[in-house]
């Protein structure tokens, strides 16, 4: 791996980080302070969900059969074919087939980017409350035109839009819980894609591992040309 030009494709967590439906949070206490004599800096951390901020859904998350974080091996959390479109998008719509059938995609890529640009609204209400999401039939779309596609990513705030849970609650399925036995295809949800305007030659997730987990924050880094 040549080590070009790396960039930050996940968004920092603080006390402001939002959620799908404005409903969890991360808070932030002090532990210990430098400043105030003690010997080290310590924080305690508490999510109130583990889908909050930039973080990754697996199968276990919508099926109890699913792989869990801790069932994918080190080597899978890399992808080295990957591709980003753009769809600018405003409002709360479903992303469906006919957004993305008339890109010029790589049939081997393992990992595919959407970009909306609704990460602008980030810090606002309408970045919950009015964001896009993925149709359930893309899903299937994509596992058929791109058989080694692993995982799928996204400058919004979750696959399911807001003012259209019925059929997000179909996506997640559709995505990680395909049945017949279907390759499910994981989702980065919350990433910041706005820096990215060159080639992508690798990208690796880099997730907290925790026993039974099913997903939760990761970091992510990509390296373009």
């Amino acid at each position: 791996m040549e080590k070009n030009n790396i960039v930050l494709l996940s968004h920092p967590y603080n006390v402001n980080t939002p959620s799908y439906g404005n409903r969890d949070m991360l808070k932030v206490t002090q532990n210990s302070s430098i400043a105030f004599g003690e010997t080290a800096n310590s924080s305690c951390w508490i999510f109130t969900n583990n889908h909050i901020g930039t973080h990754i859904d697996v199968p276990y998350h919508f099926d109890l059969n699913g792989v869990k974080i801790t069932d994918i091996l080190a080597k899978d959390w890399i992808y080295n074919s990957v591709a980003i479109i753009d769809i600018p998008c405003e409002e709360a719509k479903l992303i469906g087939i006919a957004d993305i059938k008339d890109f010029s995609i790589d049939s081997n890529i393992e990992m595919l980017l959407i970009r909306t640009n609704h990460e602008k609204y980030r810090g606002t209400d309408k970045y919950w409350n009015d964001n896009p999401g993925l149709s359930s039939e893309i899903a299937g779309y994509l596992r058929n035109n791109y058989p080694k596609l692993r995982c799928i990513g996204f400058d919004f705030i979750s696959i399911t839009s807001w003012k259209h849970r019925d059929e997000g609650r179909e996506a997640h399925k559709a995505f990680l819980s395909p049945g017949n036995n279907y390759v499910p295809i994981m989702a980065i949800e919350d990433m910041s894609l706005k820096q990215l305007n060159k080639k992508i030659d690798w990208l690796i997730v880099s997730p907290i591992f925790v026993e039974d987990g099913n997903g939760g924050p990761v970091t992510v880094f990509a390296n373009i040309n």
